[in-house]
């Protein structure tokens, strides 16, 4: 097994990075796009782009286990090929859409495939130590940052030339990706360690009906609502720096940058020395820490340039999530990696959709209550999503308490 980066792995992080740049490239020609087909009005655009992002997290939710345990029995490789095939001819699709029940549909597609993902994570699990996996894990949750990176601003680029051109560029981008995957990654999961499928695998809700065998349900609740929380960023962080702090787009545009840039450095230089130095569940006690420390300052941070150099040291919650998965893959048989990367992708989607409704109606509900900008009202979802990170905290200390003889993604489960 590799303990260092081989040209599977950089490939497999190179379709990461493709895959979520792919998704980023079109985030900034949304609202035009969407605008076109409501006869120009942002603010009806604004509602369409909710409901898309609702499908979207919908159908990544639903699909996301079933790559999972299609990936248990077939191979990782199949099911890399065809998720990357579906989501190449569903952005050609919908760079062409005439309809808007045509973008619908796109988005319904790229839900389904952006679930490749957990197959990722699962490929790396067959091909890494245990002791080494958190590592990898983090490269991937890196590669994908660099993806979030770069693709918005390229896209802005992009929509110069109206629209539809990011849509094409994703397209290319994920046939480069299918490519690169038939050239140069062989299958990581030997026939023998191979398993049916059954319904119960596959049901999105499992996770919360029976934890995978060998883990415990408190880290998959931990890692749920560590996602409830975390998603306040994408949800409102615009709407906030516009709100409170007066930035218009391009700094907000930076501020994302900063944001994932940050993630990255976390994921792919802290995570892994930390993790084997202290263990993964003392690294997520720490990202979770500071995370609620984090929302707390920004809920009455009136500055945004302190707001802007605080966001390396509210982006080291980024390895929570990475941490826990991790450590619950450390608890798994070979045949099962799949099924928890599943689980844990179809929790991050049903996170989303809780999250981001709940976030954005919480904002929009305190100032239009009359509640100020530059008072706690408009800062009232990072307080609820320091409310959340408490909740993951006190769980994972309660029920699934850190320790020394959790290092190297060596467990001591304290509740099965």
């Amino acid at each position: 097994m590799p303990n260092k980066l081989d040209r599977a792995t950089v490939v497999i992080c190179t379709i990461a990075i493709l895959n979520t740049m792919g998704l980023g490239l079109i985030m900034p020609v949304m609202p035009e796009l969407l605008a076109g087909f409501q006869g120009g009005s942002i603010a009806r655009a604004a509602a369409i782009g909710g409901y898309l992002s609702l499908v979207f997290a919908a159908m990544q939710f639903v699909f996301s286990p079933i790559l999972g345990a299609l990936s248990d029995r077939y191979g990782r490789r199949p099911i890399l090929l065809g998720s990357l095939a579906l989501a190449s001819a569903d952005y050609l699709m919908m760079a062409m859409a005439p309809y808007l029940w045509v973008i619908f549909v796109g988005r319904m597609l790229s839900g389904a495939s952006s679930a490749t993902l957990s197959v990722v994570n699962a490929y790396l699990a067959d091909r890494s130590s245990k002791e080494d996996r958190t590592k990898f894990f983090g490269y991937v949750g890196a590669a994908a940052g660099i993806g979030f990176v770069i693709g918005p601003f390229i896209g802005g680029l992009l929509g110069t030339y109206g629209p539809r051109g990011p849509f094409y560029v994703a397209s290319a981008l994920s046939l480069v990706a299918l490519v690169g995957t038939m050239l140069f990654v062989q299958e990581s999961l030997p026939e023998g360690n191979r398993r049916p499928i059954t319904w119960k695998i596959i049901n999105p809700l499992s996770p919360l009906l029976a934890p995978v065998q060998g883990v415990s349900l408190a880290l998959f609740a931990v890692y749920f609502f560590d996602a409830l929380a975390g998603f306040v960023f994408p949800a409102v962080w615009a709407y906030f720096g516009a709100a409170r702090y007066g930035w218009n787009s391009t700094t907000i545009g930076v501020s994302f940058g900063i944001i994932g840039i940050c993630f990255v450095l976390t994921q792919a230089v802290t995570l892994g020395p930390v993790a084997k130095r202290i263990g993964n569940l003392n690294v997520a006690a720490l990202g979770l820490s500071l995370g609620i420390a984090g929302f707390l300052t920004l809920v009455w941070l009136q500055s945004g340039l302190f707001a802007l150099i605080l966001l390396p040291v509210f982006s080291f919650r980024a390895i929570v999530g990475i941490a826990i998965v991790g450590e619950s893959s450390a608890q798994v048989d070979p045949n099962r990696q799949g099924q928890l990367q599943g689980t844990f992708a179809s929790l991050g989607a049903l996170a989303s959709l809780v999250s981001f409704p709940m976030m954005t109606q919480l904002f929009a509900t305190q100032l239009s209550n009359g509640g100020s900008a530059n008072t706690w009202h408009s800062g009232a979802p990072f307080l609820l999503a320091a409310g959340l990170g408490g909740v993951a905290l006190l769980l994972l200390i309660m029920t699934v308490k850190p320790g020394p003889t959790t290092k190297g993604g060596q467990a001591s489960k304290k509740a099965q």
